[in-house]
């Protein structure tokens, strides 16, 4: 084992690139204050979420406020997470809901990584569009490639199965063992 690992450069990307109308746009990795924020943030909006009182969830909300000013209070969310690449967009003339949306992925990208951003990118931020839609999507989906590259399918197993037994009323009906009118 070696005593001293490579640089972290080697294995980080320069940041997200995204492509807006062609054009790439390539946001910074996130300070080590922003990263904290940011996920701070996503577990403190979970708790809201999952709060089940009202105690519950004014205190999630107080944590909330209580988190450290970053610089840059009025800030908005893509400002924050786009750093530099906002102003260049705004130059660009990228519509706003572009902004807005590169934002939100530049958000999970920070707190989720690259597959999560991946993901809600190309579903266009619709979480319903994140997976098989349909019954025939959803079992293409569960089969491994060889599975679907194969026409014939193999049978079920029937270990455990048994044909239905007679009912214990010996074919009579049944009556309900509750009150009787």
């Amino acid at each position: 084992m070696a005593n001293k690992l490579a640089d972290l450069d080697e294995y980080w990307s320069p940041g997200l690139t995204l492509t807006i109308k062609g054009k790439e746009y390539v946001v910074p990795l996130a300070s080590a204050e922003l990263g904290l924020w940011c996920r701070r943030i996503a577990q403190l909006t979970g708790e809201i979420h999952t709060a089940s009182t009202e105690q519950e969830m004014q205190a999630a909300v107080a944590r909330i406020d209580a988190l450290p000013e970053l610089p840059g209070s009025d800030l908005s969310l893509p400002e924050r997470v786009l750093g530099d690449v906002y102003q260049q967009m705004m130059a660009d003339a990228v519509p706003d809901p572009y902004i807005q949306f590169a934002g939100q992925t530049a958000y999970l990208w920070i707190i989720g990584g690259e597959e999560a951003a991946e993901r809600y990118w190309t579903s266009g931020g619709r979480p319903e569009a994140w997976g098989p839609t349909n019954r025939k999507e959803r079992r293409a989906a569960g089969r491994t490639s060889t599975d679907a590259g194969n026409g014939t399918r193999t049978p079920a197993s029937t270990s455990g199965t048994r044909s239905p037994t007679k009912s214990a009323g010996s074919g009579r009906a049944r009556r309900s063992r509750g009150r009787r009118s």
